[in-house]
């Protein structure tokens, strides 16, 4: 089923009881026909009673893995075999002097990691990571795979062509990101890898903002004053 409309109609042609909901007066004696209260009372009580309405909302919060939440993504999750907890590389938190954090205004209170570092995702993160591994589970071992699975990733949000794999040497192959990544999608790539790569080949990769990255002539980057050298270097898994 392509999409939640495919999947009404195709319940209201061959399940018709269950979408047409339920008749409040069906039941009615006919002595009690003509009270405004009763016929009023069952009717509101058929409404919240409405099965098509139930069925709609468990296949957009469970069924259905672009739009599930809450208990129907941890469902997802032992689908695919992945969990909701993720190490996510972050030491960006409140601290005193000597500690290695940050000072007052530059971070928050320490949150809700467990003693190995490890936060339960939110929604949004954890539908990535579900669609992640699904792609990692029945992807294809080579490129022109590896570019479509990235591709479907991340170009919702970030346009198309926003990131490619490219070959990067003998049995080494390199992913490139023109768009900043979060830091659970980091953690992904550091703890899951590349999708499906094959076997013994090695992976880095690499982020840039080619709108606020300074670079020279021909190479699609900021002129001065309009950019600033990249943070970021090339990382592989540890």
């Amino acid at each position: 089923m392509a999409n939640l409309r495919d999947f009404y109609t195709q319940l209201r042609v061959n399940c018709p009881d269950i979408i047409s909901g339920i008749d409040a007066l069906e039941p009615v004696q006919s002595q009690y026909a003509a009270s405004p209260r009763i016929v009023s009372l069952l009717v509101k009580k058929a409404a919240l009673l409405d099965p098509g309405r139930d069925l709609m909302d468990w296949y957009e919060k469970v069924f259905n893995p672009q739009s599930a939440e809450g208990v129907g993504l941890d469902i997802w999750g032992r689908i695919v075999g992945i969990g909701r907890m993720l190490r996510v590389l972050n030491t960006e938190f409140f601290g005193f002097s000597y500690s290695g954090l940050n000072p007052f205004d530059q971070a928050p209170f320490w949150n809700s990691a467990d003693a190995e570092g490890q936060y339960p995702l939110s929604d949004d993160a954890y539908r990535f990571l579900i669609f992640y591994k699904a792609m990692a589970n029945i992807g294809q071992a080579n490129m022109a795979s590896l570019n479509a699975m990235l591709q479907l990733l991340f170009e919702e949000v970030h346009g198309e062509g926003s990131c490619f794999v490219l070959e990067d040497g003998p049995m080494h192959i390199k992913a490139v990101f023109l768009f900043e990544l979060t830091s659970y999608e980091q953690s992904v790539l550091e703890q899951h890898g590349l999708l499906d790569r094959p076997a013994g080949v090695g992976f880095s990769w690499f982020q840039i903002n080619p709108f606020a990255t300074f670079g020279f002539a021909g190479q699609e980057l900021q002129p001065f004053d309009r950019g600033v050298f990249t943070p970021f270097v090339e990382q592989s898994p540890a």
